[in-house]
């Protein structure tokens, strides 16, 4: 596929960029904020305590290092590795079986309709309905994923954005009305889905993924549709942020003197569509602070008081003493009321450095620049599952600038459902096909027949 040398040049270094992109948007421009003079109106704006900004070890040279560190030293580790990988991971790669018609759909049927029923088991419209303000929202968030459990998250949030991104990189890299029917049927379907967990990122992400395929593939107008799928996912941004947020005036004043009755969640959500435009600079300061504020915390109680959760290995056991993200939390929000559950994490490097310092900070930035490398060391025109894999190893790349590293391999959006779905398929592939079975099976009635000819 021929590619101007500007599209090249990024394509090339897709993962690279999607990680320090990530991550200098997400933690460092909010902590070069809060070491200026705007400090206090950011941080009044996003509801924020400053008291991090009197810490000693806030804005020392340490602090610094720790925090732009990854610029230096995730470039080099990355194309060294892509280059010296290159050979093995492209012999992996041809071994990547892509999906037949009937075994995708199958799949999907499978995978959407577990979790559309397990989406009904919990009641989760219901559950959803009583988000009606910012507090009750993030509850109704906590007990719909408490509900579905784990189980349903990982298809959700793992199996499905594959899915769907791999029926989008076919239709661009073929052409074929199937691909597209069920690329824009899964999108829609998907994009249900996840809004429905009462959570910004997993969708958003998901739209950034889609955005990034069309970017890397498009044969035609790339530049113009990335510009116009940009917009997009902004505005998705803010009409998202707003419905997870319940951004609504209060009704109860509204209806002062009116007949005392419950107020509606519907009600709510107009409201919000009405006070969305007079949120939308805040919800952007929200969203540097957001994972910003967290750093000062980081490298204060962790270079002040050591591991305090342990290191490594006590970080692996059943029931460590603490998680680092749960004890930021508690310190960052001491009255706030969703103390034990929420969480604060950051990037891969400053939660290695909760565990042991430099060393191990060291250590996972470059495990995980590591594996961008493998990532960057994909054919990117090969096929349609190595165009996927391609993708994801940029959604992988920012999930290593906002979690610890084990989040990427063993969360419910972590590469290893990813990887288990694919051997899983593979495996089926080469007993379908075995001469020992006598299974060369293409369609659902193939199936039957040929397993009924082999049992004979």
């Amino acid at each position: 596929m021929q590619r101007d040398p500007l599209r090249l040049w990024v394509v090339k270094n897709i993962h690279t960029l999607a990680f320090l992109g990530s991550y200098f948007l997400t933690v460092v421009a909010g902590n070069l904020i809060f070491a200026s003079p705007l400090a206090g109106d950011s941080l009044r704006i996003s509801h924020s305590s400053g008291r991090f900004l009197e810490y000693p070890q806030t804005f020392t040279l340490g602090y610094w290092a720790l925090l732009l560190c990854p610029f230096v030293l995730t470039p080099l580790i990355v194309a060294a590795t892509r280059r010296a990988s290159r050979p093995w991971v492209g012999r992996v790669a041809e071994m990547l079986p892509e999906f037949r018609r009937v075994d995708y759909a199958l799949i999907c049927v499978a995978v959407f309709g577990f979790v559309i029923y397990r989406f009904w088991q919990a009641d989760v419209v219901t559950l959803l309905s009583t988000g009606v303000d910012f507090k009750s929202s993030v509850e109704a968030r906590f007990a719909i994923r408490a509900r579905i459990g784990f189980i349903t998250l990982a298809p959700l949030q793992a199996l499905l954005p594959f899915l769907t991104l791999y029926a989008l990189i076919r239709w661009i890299q073929k052409g074929e009305l199937f691909w597209m029917a069920l690329a824009v049927m899964n999108t829609f379907l998907l994009s249900v889905l996840l809004i429905m967990i009462n959570m910004k990122w997993p969708v958003l992400l998901f739209y950034v993924g889609i955005v990034l395929a069309i970017f890397v593939y498009a044969r035609k107008h790339a530049y113009v549709k990335t510009a116009v799928g940009a917009v997009l996912v902004f505005i998705a941004f803010i009409v998202i942020s707003a419905f997870v947020f319940r951004i609504a005036p209060s009704l109860d004043l509204d209806r002062a003197g009116a007949e005392s009755r419950p107020v509606q969640a519907s009600e709510y959500f107009v409201a919000t569509g009405k006070a969305v435009p007079s949120y939308v600079p805040n919800l952007l300061v929200i969203a540097l602070n957001r994972m910003a504020i967290s750093y000062p915390y980081y490298y204060q109680v962790f270079t002040q008081e050591g591991p305090l959760c342990g290191g490594i290995l006590g970080q692996a056991t059943r029931d460590p003493i603490c998680r680092p993200s749960e004890l930021i939390y508690s310190r960052i929000f001491v009255d706030d009321a969703f103390q034990n559950r929420g969480t604060s994490p950051l990037s891969v490097h400053i939660s290695g450095y909760a565990l042991g310092g430099w060393p191990v900070a060291m250590l996972a930035l470059f495990a995980g620049s590591i594996i961008l490398g493998l990532f960057a060391a994909v054919p990117l025109d090969r096929a349609p599952a190595t165009g996927t894999a391609t993708i994801i190893g940029a959604q992988t790349a920012y999930h290593l600038s906002q979690i610890p590293g084990e989040g990427i391999i063993f969360y419910e959006h972590g590469l290893i459902w990813i990887a288990l779905m694919m051997i899983g398929y593979v495996l089926w592939r080469r007993l379908a096909s075995s001469p020992k079975t006598g299974i060369t099976a293409n369609t659902p009635t193939d199936y039957v027949e040929n397993w009924t000819k082999a049992s004979r």
